[in-house]
């Protein structure tokens, strides 16, 4: 059987075509600049991936928070044009077919269990580093969506009440935009380049995302904090600036030990993950 995963985010709109939880073929276009020209862009990618292909399923996975039945979208922060909108209907009728509708961290957790690295592990913390920071988390294998449907967004947790600073601004790119008025990719070439400047603002983010990892540690106990998103890719510039903060303050000698992974799904982890999706669909 195939199914076909979207996923849409902040900056693109990902697509894979997916069988026995592999992608074997994928896509990704520039995020529109609306809503209708989102679902059109949707309908043209089923096109293309389903290419005559009977397509048991698709799965959407989605930046921003969805009501608890996953049927309308109440906020995004990235993607204003989707706030309010009654999502799952819009696709059920324009691609005409079954659909579900996710969150993108929980997606990108299916594709982990399934797929990936988290195979194994029971309670895990899962954050994307990219613009901002996303978040979910599982205990005892499952997912948790909490009472609303919100759980996980630790990238919103405020770390200055006064200044209303939300952990993502001073831990994700937006830092690095804020500190350095330059671009990640700009960024990281300069730190290859051993700007000075760019070492210290990336070691500063990192000190910054270990202080968070410590707070999520001392709440949840997780065998394993998994990371993923661009920011990845810079990572040996304030890795070790987040060990250090983790060691000194997970108040449990234990928990100091918790596993740090680095997701290897790539781009298209949350699309694989929305079309992995139908595998809970009763």
């Amino acid at each position: 059987m195939y199914f076909i995963g979207f996923d849409i985010g902040g900056s693109s709109v990902k697509a894979v075509l997916v069988k026995n939880r592999k992608i074997i073929k994928s896509h990704y276009e520039k995020l529109p600049a609306n809503f209708n020209e989102l679902v059109e862009c949707v309908v043209a990618l089923k096109k293309r991936m389903a290419d005559s292909r009977k397509i048991k399923g698709i799965g959407i996975s989605v930046a921003g928070v969805l009501d608890k039945k996953r049927k309308k979208m109440l906020r995004s922060f990235n993607i204003p044009y989707l706030n309010e909108r009654p999502l799952r209907s819009v696709f059920v009728k324009a691609l005409n077919s079954d659909v579900v509708v996710e969150r993108d961290l929980p997606c990108f957790v299916i594709a982990e269990q399934r797929a990936g690295l988290a195979k194994k592990y029971r309670n895990i913390f899962y954050l994307t580093l990219g613009t901002g920071i996303g978040g979910a988390f599982t205990i005892d294998g499952k997912i948790i969506k909490g009472s609303h449907g919100a759980a996980g967004e630790a990238g919103h947790s405020i770390v200055d009440f006064k200044n209303r600073i939300r952990w993502e601004d001073i831990a994700a790119n937006k830092y690095i935009r804020k500190k350095l008025k330059v671009s990640f990719t700009e960024a990281k070439r300069r730190a290859l380049k051993g700007d000075k400047k760019t070492l210290q603002i990336f070691k500063e983010l990192g000190s910054n995302l270990g202080v968070g990892i410590a707070n999520i540690i001392n709440i949840f106990n997780p065998e394993v904090i998994m990371l993923s998103g661009g920011l990845a890719s810079a990572r040996k510039f304030f890795l070790p600036e987040v060990k250090a903060e983790i060691k000194k303050f997970v108040i449990s000698r234990e928990a100091r030990k918790t596993k740090i992974l680095w997701s290897k799904l790539g781009r298209f982890g949350g699309a694989l993950g929305a079309a992995l999706l139908f595998e809970n669909k009763k």
